[in-house]
């Protein structure tokens, strides 16, 4: 059975039941893959992965850990041999972003470097990466595209800096 990685954002709200992230770990699920998750805990706990695994009807393979120990990412991508990684794990809140700045590059940037960089060792070849539309503020129409007249009027300094 293919493998894919669901590596969880840790700072997007309280465990992996918010809004679509059961869904997407559903879709993985009916698409025939096995789902193992990778998390911090910094800000979910386990109790959420049994609700996915009620959720789903199937068993989910937990490792806690962060994207940024290059050494236990490794380990697990070999011993699980995973096919796909989705990576939700960058940071995004807006406020604590602009007091936490070195925090966020270091999660964000040296995190997902340090994610593909093990990806290219391992041979996982392919990547979902979630990002965030907390910084375009209010558009005048969704959804967001190239085009949009507002997306130059940011409400956040994430785009400016």
């Amino acid at each position: 059975m293919k493998k894919a990685l669901f590596i969880y954002n840790p700072n997007a709200g309280k465990g992996l039941l918010k809004p679509k992230l059961s869904d997407i770990i559903d879709i993985i699920v009916k698409a025939g893959y096995e789902v193992v998750v990778y998390d911090n805990l910094c800000n979910s706990s386990k109790e959420s992965l049994k609700r996915v695994e009620e959720l789903t009807g199937k068993m989910i393979t937990f490792y806690e850990g962060d994207v940024m120990d290059e050494v236990a990412l490794k380990a697990m991508l070999e011993k699980e041999g995973v096919d796909a990684v989705i990576h939700c794990a960058a940071l995004k809140a807006v406020g604590e972003s602009v007091q936490k700045p070195l925090e966020y590059y270091r999660n964000n940037i040296t995190g997902t470097l340090t994610l593909m960089d093990v990806m290219k060792q391992t041979g996982v070849k392919n990547i979902v990466f979630s990002s965030s539309a907390t910084v375009y503020g209010s558009p005048e129409e969704m959804p967001i595209t190239e085009e949009c007249p507002n997306c130059l009027l940011y409400t956040s300094p994430s785009p400016r800096d």
